[in-house]
């Protein structure tokens, strides 16, 4: 039985996070299983499928008119309903997302189906077919004990800081620094963060021991998911998380704001620690419980690593992409 043969698009040089991190996984995941190849336009002729890998770097003609049946993979919804947040550049992002939804719907609408990677993110899409496939974190290499000696440091990684949550982090930083005058701690805010987002990073956290690194691959991240005691990720909007899951696989234990994906790998004092959006209060008093409570960071560390172990492995990933393949093929 010949393999199924897939055309994989993206546009690299149009992509703004995680899309080349996510072609990666995809071709491990099929390895073997699917003949797939990767290209900045769909092919013409050659393929039985065409995978749009980031709805953000699509384009309308990817989806119109072509031979056989297209994919649509959408990573988050941000594009769907504009909330606001204090950051900068507020305004563009309020006139981006009014000119990304229309561009976004209609390419959803009219492929063949639609993957996403949490149940949130499907809740935004019309169009009937609707496949969830999770993202699969390389746990071997990034597994840690949580009970081996950690620093107190409180990790963000990625890009858009401010969607994720850096202004609630610093204003809860201010207030548990009150509460722990002796305490060593610090926050490392780790990716290639937009020059202004990093300028005003650095102005409102002043006095406070936050630290902002760029230039870091995967494997460079490793030793500090394994080396810290807390993943953050605060945002306002978020699709999946995949930060927040590689750094529990790593042994952290997760702090995530009860918003869109997050509460789907994080179960509020079982596998990690939910907050609401915003609320520096909440999130001073629970980052607090944390560095009090070694036992219970560890426990709920642990159990957070093994829900990542179990629901997000490469296995499962390959199972549900397979299935998507081959359902809408059949389907026509």
């Amino acid at each position: 039985m010949s393999l199924i043969k897939v055309a994989a698009v993206y546009r690299q040089g149009r992509a703004r996070t995680g899309v080349s991190s996510y072609a990666e996984r995809l071709k491990k995941a099929v390895a073997g299983e699917v003949n797939i190849q990767f290209f900045s336009k769909p092919p013409e002729t050659g393929f039985d499928l065409i995978h749009l890998i980031d709805v953000k770097s699509a384009r309308i003609k990817d989806v119109m008119n072509k031979p056989v049946p297209v994919i649509a993979d959408l990573h988050d919804y941000y594009w769907a309903e504009y909330r606001f947040f204090w950051s900068i550049d507020a305004p563009l992002r309020w006139l981006f997302q009014k000119s990304r939804k229309s561009r976004y719907q209609k390419i959803l609408n009219s492929a063949s189906a639609v993957i996403v990677h949490s149940r949130a993110v499907s809740r935004y899409v019309l169009n009937p077919k609707v496949f969830l496939v999770p993202i699969a974190i390389e746990y071997e290499k990034l597994y840690a004990d949580p009970a081996q000696p950690r620093e107190p440091v409180i990790l963000l990684v990625g890009r858009d800081d401010w969607r994720k949550g850096l202004g609630t982090l610093i204003s809860a930083l201010r207030l548990v620094r009150k509460d722990f005058p002796g305490y060593e701690f610090r926050a490392e805010i780790i990716g290639d963060e937009y020059v202004h987002g990093k300028i005003m990073g650095k102005i409102l956290s002043r006095g406070l021991n936050v630290k902002f690194i760029s230039g870091m691959d995967f494997e460079q991240l490793i030793p500090r998911y394994q080396g810290s005691m807390i993943i953050y990720l605060g945002s306002w909007q978020e699709g999946f998380g995949l930060s927040l899951a590689e750094g529990m696989a790593g042994g952290c234990i997760g702090v995530g704001s009860n918003v869109g994906g997050i509460p789907e790998v994080i179960e509020d004092g079982r596998t990690g620690i939910l907050f609401t959006p915003g609320e520096k209060l909440e999130l001073a008093a629970k980052i607090q419980a944390v560095l009090e409570n070694d036992e219970m960071r560890i426990e709920i560390a642990r159990r957070g690593q093994r829900f990542v172990k179990e629901n997000l492995s490469l296995e499962k990933m390959r199972e549900a992409l397979l299935k998507a393949y081959e359902e809408v093929l059949k389907r026509g």
